[in-house]
C-alpha cells in the first residue's frame, strides 16, 4: 500500500510504499465520533527531496484518496 508523504522542507508532495509503522496505538475515537488510526510512520528509504528519513503522525499525512 502506498501512502503520500509530504517532504517537510521542500513542501513536495510524493508517494511510497517504503515506510514502517513505528508505533500503532489502534484505532481511535475522535470527540466528532470519526475513528482514526492514531500511529507513527518513518519512511523506511530517504526522502526524494532532501535525502532524509522522515517521520509522520498517520493524522498529519494527505488522504491517497482525495
Amino acid at each position: 500500500m502506498k501512502l503520500v508523504f509530504v517532504c517537510p522542507q521542500n513542501h513536495k508532495t510524493f508517494e511510497t510504499d517504503h515506510f514502517n509503522i513505528i508505533q500503532d496505538n489502534g484505532i481511535k475515537i475522535t470527540e466528532t465520533g470519526q475513528r482514526v488510526w492514531d500511529a507513527k510512520v518513518q519512511l523506511a528509504s530517504a526522502c526524494p527531496f532532501c535525502g532524509k528519513i522522515h517521520e509522520y503522525q498517520v493524522s498529519e499525512l494527505p488522504c491517497p484518496w482525495s
